[in-house]
């Protein structure tokens, strides 16, 4: 099948829809799809110095990438999805595949067969788009819509008469980690010291200052923090500059990632019960389905999160310690439970198994797109 995956990302970033958009395309290629990725130009956004970028996100399968200028003007996603429409009527595709609504929208005004992926409820946002929105998922040419949560999917159902089109869940999803290189690194933490990391951006609703007050409580416990902007990463560094066991190594390559998370014998999510969006984007705690939890599970290690009740979708209290977002002293207890390597060990032995039987980006693009065309 001929498939042009649309995305709202900029290739090579650092953001996390740019992983999970170049591993959908790597999932959707290896099940023996022609796909290329139709996404935003912007040298000012993109990642400088990347030589390869599928090496750089750890993509095996390679794929075509068109990219097509991101104006800075209003309204430039409808510039966007025109000349992304033109591209695709050009082409003439079995498929397209898009996680952008303006673009989606375009293309419920064409005969292009499409799938619409939704990582935010955007069909209840105010003005002149929300009866379009309602119309696009009606349109005869929609053959799929799939929402990252449960939660997210009834967020949009709830405007429709049940069954008035195909709806599925798919939640996000992580590689198989193959085999990781630890001598690549450039570790930080102590010897014979339990070895707690989180990974992922440092924005409001993290929990890093979470994670401070259980350093400052728990000295003889490493604390490594991996990713993050250079000016979030330069906040909590100051924050926490009185402490000793607490590391900041800023953002590592997505390739990289896996060989510091192998480190690491427990693995933090401390989500509080707001969690914003690339600094006040948006507010997802109530749909979200963070990229973070599955490459988590993937490495089979113990996890520690905020017991979120979107999080429930996929974690319980057999694959995961589940600790309120903002006690601190149950955070302590948890953390301190761990020392016990069997303790560790179950935790990290059910989430693996439920990693491979559910969350494996192969598994996800074989739904995603099973029965579409």
């Amino acid at each position: 099948m001929k498939i042009i995956y649309i995305a709202n990302s900029f290739i090579p970033s650092r953001m996390a829809n740019s992983i999970h958009v170049m591993k959908m395309c790597q999932a959707m290629v290896a099940l023996g799809h022609e796909l290329t990725l139709l996404t935003f130009s912007s040298l000012i956004d993109e990642e400088q110095g990347v030589d390869d970028v599928f090496e750089y996100y750890g993509v095996n399968t390679k794929f075509k990438i068109k990219k097509i200028s991101l104006k800075k003007i209003k309204g430039k996603m409808h510039f966007f999805a025109m000349e992304a429409i033109k591209y695709c009527k050009s082409q003439n595709p079995d498929l397209v595949y898009t996680r952008c609504e303006i673009p989606a929208l375009y293309l419920s005004l064409t005969a292009l067969p499409f799938v619409v992926e939704a990582h935010k409820p955007f069909i209840d946002q105010a003005g002149f788009l929300k009866p379009l929105f309602k119309r696009l998922f009606l349109a005869k040419n929609l053959k799929r819509f799939v929402a990252i949560s449960s939660a997210l999917k009834q967020m949009f159902l709830k405007h429709f008469e049940p069954g008035q089109f195909n709806s599925m869940v798919l939640h996000d999803a992580a590689d198989f980690v193959k085999k990781t290189d630890e001598r690549s690194i450039q570790w930080q933490g102590r010897n014979d010291v339990l070895q707690l990391g989180y990974f992922g951006h440092l924005y409001q609703g993290r929990g890093v200052e979470l994670i401070i007050e259980a350093a400052e409580q728990l000295p003889a416990v490493d604390f490594q923090i991996i990713g993050g902007q250079k000016q979030d990463v330069r906040y909590w560094q100051d924050e926490a500059a009185h402490l000793d066991n607490i590391y900041f190594y800023g953002f590592v390559n997505p390739s990289d990632v896996p060989n510091y998370r192998s480190k690491c014998d427990v693995l933090l999510a401390p989500y509080q019960r707001e969690v914003w969006v690339a600094n006040k984007g948006h507010e997802s705690s109530k749909y979200m389905s963070p990229l973070k939890i599955f490459e988590y599970m993937s490495s089979r290690r113990c996890i520690i999160c905020s017991d979120i009740p979107v999080l429930r979708e996929v974690l319980n209290s057999k694959n995961a310690n589940l600790v309120s977002p903002d006690n601190v002293r149950e955070w302590i207890e948890a953390i301190r439970l761990c020392e016990k390597e069997e303790y560790r060990k179950k935790f990290a032995d059910e989430a693996y198994r439920n990693f491979i039987e559910r969350y494996t980006w192969d598994k996800r693009a074989e739904l995603a797109l099973k029965g579409v065309v």
